[in-house]
């Protein structure tokens, strides 16, 4: 091979240095569309688990795939879990998981993709909704709400949709009480970071997403979020409601849970009177502490 002169050599040179940004951000959006592909990896891992070798000669899988989940939790990537969940109060007529975008009718595909410990949803939870329009009284007392349920170490689940809902999400996901994160659409690419940064709490396991849709729904609907609500309805031990408008889809969703005897707490206030007259409990001290009991036995 010739060897290059002093000339080529120097072009050779500049011409890396005017790639080198060209390809960074081709490795940038290569990482940003990458899928953690967790059957993959059990498949690595049973593989490694049945060669046969030494106890003092490992294959490196495992740690490869220790190596793997550090740079996945780097990019805010993490691996999801598949279970079967239970259909939502209210599921005939609704569509499906995977149909609810395009509207048709079919059987509640029951379906649980998860971020984090699957396990959590074992535990007794209580469901957090509140419309999108709240009186300010009751924003304050949300607040005060959202403390309470989290020094008691009790396990949230809502949809953390409505400007309400994610700020009481701010405060909850400051605990080391595990948060579970019910999605309309299908789980993200990589955690989000607004509006609410959730990337610190999900890489540490405190924060678990959950979504019935599949990858390939990326954007809420009506008819999504309804199904959501009536899923984080289902697999709550008790529902806390803050406010509910008048004439909207919370409040009916809340007349259906009393009518199927499913308890459901509202602040005692005048915005809140339809609800109360439903049959909804107020909140007071006494009702606060029979529910945190409950929900952490």
């Amino acid at each position: 091979m010739k060897r290059l002169t002093w000339k080529q050599q120097k072009a050779v040179v500049q011409q890396w240095k005017r790639a080198a940004p060209a390809l960074a951000r081709a490795r940038e959006e290569e990482l940003a569309a990458w899928q953690y592909d967790a059957a993959t990896v059990d498949a690595l891992l049973d593989i490694g688990a049945k060669a046969p070798r030494k106890e003092e000669e490992p294959n490196g899988l495992v740690e490869m795939q220790r190596l793997f989940m550090k740079a996945a939790r780097k990019q805010g990537l993490i691996p999801y879990a598949v279970r079967e969940g239970p259909a939502p109060y209210g599921s005939e007529g609704l569509p499906s998981a995977d149909t609810a975008a395009e509207g048709t009718l079919a059987p509640l595909r029951k379906f649980l993709y998860i971020v984090g410990d699957p396990a959590i949803l074992n535990r007794p939870k209580v469901a957090l909704f509140c419309s999108v329009k709240c009186p300010g009284k009751l924003i304050l007392a949300a607040y005060d709400l959202a403390q309470s349920l989290r020094a008691a170490g009790v396990t949230v689940i809502s949809g953390f949709h409505s400007p309400m809902e994610q700020e009481c999400m701010r405060i909850l996901i400051r605990s080391p009480n595990p948060v579970i994160w019910c999605l309309a659409r299908g789980l993200y690419r990589q955690v989000p970071s607004t509006p609410v940064d959730c990337r610190p709490a999900v890489a540490e396991g405190r924060l678990i997403m959950v979504t019935p849709f599949p990858a390939s729904l990326r954007h809420i609907t009506a008819k999504t979020a309804l199904l959501r609500n009536r899923l984080v309805a289902d697999m709550a031990s008790a529902v806390v409601v803050a406010h509910a408008a008048p004439g909207s889809k919370m409040e009916a969703l809340c007349r259906d849970l009393l009518a199927a005897g499913k308890p459901l707490y509202t602040f005692d206030h005048p915005a809140n009177a339809a609800l109360i007259g439903y049959g909804a409990s107020t909140i007071g001290k006494l009702e606060l502490s029979a529910l945190t009991k409950k929900s952490t036995t």
